[in-house]
C-alpha cells in the first residue's frame, strides 16, 4: 500500500509517525493538565490575566489533541474502506492542517512571556526585546500563511511544493527559543554579585532556564531535521504534534517552579530581581560597564567583633517567574563581606 508523499515509503514513516506523535502529545497533554490543577491550587493570588493564559494554552491544547486525533482515526478507521485506492492516503485531511494554528498560538503566547522576562532582566534593553518580538512575528505570520495555503491543497504531494516555508517556520521557532535562552543565561551570568548564597540562587536560576527550554528546542530541532533529511515521509510529524505541549508544559513549570526553587534560598517567593550597578560598585569595588539584569539591594551591619556574626540583608525586586507581579522579599546573607 502507498504512502502519502511516496509510493516507495512505508507508513511507518508516515501515519507511523502521526500515530507515535499523537500518543506522545496525549501524554504530554494529561502532564499540562495535572500541572495547571496544581498551579491553581497554589497561586490563587495571581493576577487573573495570568491565570486566563493558563486557561488559553490548556485550551489549544485539548482543541490542538482534538484535531491530530481525528486526523489518525480519519486515516485508520474512516477511510480504510477506501484504501483499495491507494490516492485516499495521499489526499490532505483539513484536521491535519488546523492543528497548526493552535501550536503556532502556544508558542507565540508563551516566546512573548519569555521574551517579557528578557526585557524586565536586560533593564529595557528594547534593541534585544525588539529583535526577538520580530522574529515572532515572523513566525507566526509564516504559520498563518502556511494553513491558508494547505487548506486549498488537496494532496500531500503538492504540500511538497511548500517544504521551504516548512522549514523556515521550524528554523524561527528554533531560533527563537535558542535566542531566549541564551539571553537569559547571559543575563543571569552578568548578575552574579560575589555573595555566596546570590549566586547559589543565580546558578539555581540559569540551569532552571535551561531545563525548562530544552526540551522544546530539542524536540524543534529533531523536528527541523526530520522535515530537512526526509522531507518524502511525515517523520517530523511525530515531533511538530508535541511541540505546542511542551511550550504549555513548560509554561506552567515555570509558574509552579516559583515556590519550590524560592524555598531552598530562605523562602524567597521571587527569583528575580535587579541589580543597580551603584551597588555593586561599593560591593566588588569596581563600576559595571553594562546594565546588569537582577537588582539586589543590600545592606549589611559590620561588626567588630569576630566572636559575633549577623546576617546580610539582601533585597530583591521584580520577576523572572512572576514577570507581571512587582513581589518584593528578603534573602539573609549570612557571614562578613568580602571585598
Amino acid at each position: 500500500m502507498s504512502a502519502t508523499l511516496d509510493d516507495n515509503v512505508p507508513l511507518d514513516n508516515t501515519f507511523g509517525a502521526m500515530l507515535i506523535g499523537v500518543v506522545v502529545s496525549a501524554v504530554l497533554h494529561g502532564v499540562c493538565l495535572l500541572q495547571a490543577f496544581y498551579y491553581f491550587q497554589r497561586y490563587k493570588k495571581d493576577p487573573f490575566f495570568m491565570k486566563a493564559l493558563v486557561v488559553i494554552l490548556c485550551t489549544f491544547d485539548a482543541f490542538h489533541l482534538c484535531m491530530v486525533t481525528h486526523t489518525v482515526y480519519h486515516y485508520n478507521i474512516t477511510g480504510f474502506n477506501d484504501y483499495s485506492d491507494d490516492s485516499a492516503l495521499k489526499r490532505i485531511v483539513f484536521s491535519v492542517v488546523i492543528e497548526a494554528l493552535p501550536t503556532g498560538l502556544n508558542g507565540a503566547f508563551v516566546q512573548t512571556f519569555y521574551t517579557y522576562r528578557v526585557w524586565r532582566l536586560s533593564n529595557r534593553n528594547y534593541f534585544l526585546t525588539g529583535l526577538i518580538l520580530v522574529l515572532i512575528c515572523c513566525c507566526a505570520g509564516c504559520g498563518t500563511a502556511w494553513v491558508v495555503i494547505v487548506m486549498q491543497l488537496k494532496t500531500y504531494e503538492r504540500l511538497l511544493d511548500f517544504n521551504p516555508l516548512t522549514i523556515t517556520i521550524n528554523a524561527l521557532s528554533t531560533s527563537i527559543d535558542v535566542l531566549i535562552a541564551l539571553s537569559l543565561v547571559f543575563l543571569l551570568h552578568s548578575a552574579r554579585t560575589g555573595f555566596k548564597r546570590s549566586d547559589t540562587m543565580i546558578n539555581k536560576l540559569i540551569i532552571f532556564v535551561v531545563n525548562t527550554g530544552i526540551l522544546t528546542t530539542l524536540c524543534a530541532i529533531s523536528s527541523l531535521i526530520s522535515l530537512v533529511a526526509s522531507p518524502n515521509t511525515l517523520l517530523y510529524a511525530s515531533f511538530y504534534f508535541c511541540i505546542g505541549r511542551l511550550y504549555s508544559n513548560s509554561f506552567l513549570a515555570t509558574l509552579n517552579a516559583r515556590n519550590g526553587i524560592t524555598d531552598s534560598v530562605d523562602n524567597v517567593d521571587h527569583m528575580m530581581v535587579s541589580i543597580p550597578r551603584s551597588a555593586l560598585s561599593s560591593t566588588q569595588g569596581k563600576s559595571q560597564q553594562q546594565n546588569i539584569s537582577i537588582r539586589i539591594d543590600t545592606t549589611q551591619e559590620s561588626l567588630h567583633d569576630a566572636a559575633m556574626r549577623k546576617a546580610h540583608t539582601a533585597r530583591m525586586r521584580s520577576g523572572m517567574l512572576d514577570s507581571v507581579s512587582d513581589m518584593k522579599e528578603a534573602v539573609d546573607e549570612n557571614g562578613n563581606r568580602q571585598y
